[in-house]
């Protein structure tokens, strides 16, 4: 299959779920061939070509981002998941602090674990109000524009360097949650965790997958979409 891993998922978002058996990153490095993602996880192809080829085909609308207006995949990733990772990134402050503070002697990563939560909690808050203050708003002036076929300047464009300052961020974040998931033995929880410890295990997890998800939305199918829009605006002023 001559195709790149985020092609392939963003043909059909099901086939995330075979990428994340094989520990295959579509969001970051999505524009790898699956050729070379498989060399370099020294993966069988054909194991991987066969598990592809037993995932479901079809894609309901409410997973299939590719096929949405860019105004409303925009609303879904502000009013939907924005306010998601906000709610929970503070939900893992809160958690790692305490699971940290009561079994940190017993389980040393989680002293480390707290850190990281710490160290990329502030930074996801920030990233996010950029994109809801710079980016998104003038990629609904690009869509506005387009559709009322009417000039608009775009001398001032954020789809550049600061794109480039997103996708950075993205790459920053998504280590730290490997790194995490990594030190987790993937979430593993000890058999004498309580609520607490499992609720946090538990977060985390659904936190890392959701953002992976988030980062493929934006690095492999808006941006590029948005650069394109902008294109076609630049060529007809």
């Amino acid at each position: 299959m001559n195709k790149s891993v985020a092609t392939i998922v963003i043909e059909n978002i099901n086939t995330a779920s075979v990428f994340k058996k094989y520990k295959i990153d579509f969001s970051i490095h999505g524009n790898m061939l699956l050729s070379q993602a498989c060399e370099e996880k020294n993966t069988n192809l054909k194991h991987i070509l066969k598990d592809l080829k037993a995932v479901n085909d079809k894609v309901y609308y409410l997973k299939d981002y590719n096929s949405w207006k860019l105004d409303f995949l925009i609303d879904f990733l502000v009013n939907i998941q924005h306010e998601y990772k906000e709610e929970n990134i503070l939900l893992l402050k809160e958690y790692g602090e305490k699971v940290a503070a009561i079994y940190g002697e017993e389980y040393e990563e989680l002293i480390e674990i707290n850190l990281l939560i710490l160290k990329v909690a502030d930074s996801i808050l920030e990233h996010m109000k950029n994109e809801e203050r710079i980016i998104f708003p003038y990629i609904k002036k690009l869509i506005e524009a387009n559709t009322k076929k009417i000039v608009t300047n775009t001398s001032n464009s954020p789809l550049n360097r600061p794109i480039d300052i997103i996708e950075d961020d993205h790459q920053k974040v998504s280590k730290t949650f490997k790194k995490i998931s990594e030190l987790t033995n993937n979430y593993k929880m000890p058999e004498n965790a309580c609520i607490s410890f499992k609720v946090l295990y538990l977060k985390l997890q659904q936190f890392e997958e959701l953002l992976n998800n988030h980062i493929h939305i934006e690095n492999n199918i808006l941006f590029p979409k948005a650069k394109k829009l902008e294109q076609s605006l630049i060529m007809l002023s």
